[in-house]
């Protein structure tokens, strides 16, 4: 029974985030905007968004969209759920209007979405 309900449990969590995906708008990086922004950003420590975990370590620039900058992590993210860890591909969002502004994303099965905010993270940008 109790494999039963974690099992359940993870669907109902898989459904959920898999509605919450966006249209995936990003593009390679432009010449210009590679001239100009950081390449990488160090994150000094692991950091959460709610069930997503980021680990540390050098992001590096991946895409961009019109809204900001993608940079890719050094390795999977992962959200815990009660059935285990679920591995994922994502990274950290940087807002163009202000580079302050940082933010977790993770390429779901419903598309790209955008989790919780990483501006309080220990982090540094890097050329």
């Amino acid at each position: 029974m109790r494999k039963f309900e974690l099992g359940i449990s993870a669907c109902a969590i898989v459904l959920l985030f898999s509605g919450c995906g966006g249209t995936d708008r990003r593009h390679e990086v432009s010449a210009a905007s590679s001239r100009s922004t950081a390449r990488l950003i160090e994150l000094r420590s692991d950091r959460s968004a709610g069930t997503i975990h980021f680990p540390r370590g050098l992001y590096s620039l991946d895409t961009e969209d019109e809204n900001g900058y993608y940079y890719r992590a050094p390795g999977k993210v992962y959200q815990r759920t009660f059935a285990g860890s679920v591995r994922y591909d994502g990274g950290i969002f940087v807002s163009r209007r202000d580079p302050r502004k940082l933010r977790g994303y993770v390429i779901m099965p419903g598309g790209l979405t955008h989790v919780g905010n990483l501006s309080g993270a220990d982090y540094q940008f890097r050329n």
